[in-house]
C-alpha cells in the first residue's frame, strides 16, 4: 500500500528575473514499511523534495499525497497537525532547546499540541528506551555528545508515534563511527517498529541501510533500485 504518492511534481523558484526549476516532473510511490534513501549531488533538489514530501513546502505543480490526502488541500491548521503528529522529522542539526532537559526536549511536540506530558509518560519512557538513554533523561543537551543529541532528536520525532519519518542528512554532523550507529538505530526503527522512512543523504554507505535507493540528479529521478539487506 502506498503511504506517499508523488504525481508529476515540479518546483521552481523565482530568483530576480530568472526562474530556477529545482524539481522536474517527479513521480514516486513509497510503500508502507519501506526505507527509502534519496541520493544525488549537492544542489540536485534532494532537500527541496524532502520538504515537499513532509508538507514543509508545496509544489509549483503536481501533487504530494500522504495516505491518499493531497497535502495542498489541507488548511494551515490541518497541515501543522500532520507535521506535528502524523510524521516525524530528523534534521542534520539537532535543534534541541538548550535549557530543557532530555525528557522535556522529547516532549516538546506534546507541549506544542497542548497535550499533557503525564498522559504520555509510557510513550516518553518507550522513546528513551528506543534510543538507549533512559538513564540520561534529566541531563541537558550541553552534557551530551553529538550522537546522543541526535538520538534525542530521533526520540522527539517518535513521541507521537508517527507512521512516517523524514530524515534530512541525519548523520551529516557526526563522525563516521557515530553516524553508522545512528543508521543502525534507524534500521531498527524501520524493521522493529514498522516505520516508513524517507532519508536524504550524500553518503552511499548510509543509503545502504535502506530498502530502496532513489537517485536524484538535476531535479530529476534518474534511477530507482531495490537494496538487498
Amino acid at each position: 500500500m502506498s503511504v506517499i504518492e508523488v504525481i508529476n511534481v515540479n518546483r521552481s523558484f523565482q530568483n530576480g528575473k530568472e526562474i530556477a526549476h529545482v524539481l522536474k516532473d517527479i513521480n514516486l510511490n513509497v510503500e508502507q514499511g519501506e526505507f527509502v534513501s534519496i541520493m544525488g549531488p549537492s544542489g540536485g533538489g534532494k532537500s527541496t523534495f524532502l520538504y515537499l514530501l513532509g508538507g514543509l513546502d508545496m509544489p509549483s505543480s503536481g501533487s504530494v499525497k500522504i495516505n491518499n490526502v493531497d497535502l495542498s488541500t489541507l488548511k494551515d491548521k490541518e497541515l501543522c497537525k500532520l507535521r506535528n503528529e502524523e510524521v516525524g522529522f530528523v534534521f542534520q542539526f539537532y535543534n534541541l532547546v538548550p535549557n530543557l532537559n532530555i525528557e522535556d526536549n522529547i516532549a516538546l511536540p506534546l507541549m506544542i499540541a497542548g497535550k499533557s506530558k503525564s498522559a504520555y509518560k509510557d510513550k516518553l519512557d518507550e522513546c528513551l528506551k528506543i534510543i538507549g538513554m533512559e538513564d540520561k533523561r534529566k541531563l541537558t543537551p550541553r552534557e551530551l555528545s553529538g550522537g546522543q543529541q541526535q538520538r534525542v532528536a530521533i526520540a522527539r520525532a517518535l513521541v507521537f508515534d508517527p507512521k512516517i519519518m523524514f530524515l534530512d542528512e541525519p548523520i551529516g554532523n557526526l563522525d563516521s563511527k557515530t553516524g553508522l550507529k545512528i543508521m543502525e538505530l534507524f534500521r531498527e526503527i524501520n524493521q522493529k517498529y514498522g516505520k516508513t522512512i524517507v532519508q536524504v543523504t550524500h553518503s552511499a554507505e548510509s543509503a545502504q541501510y535502506g530498502t530502496k535507493l532513489v537517485k536524484l540528479v538535476d531535479g530529476q529521478i534518474t534511477d530507482i533500485e531495490k537494496i538487498n539487506q
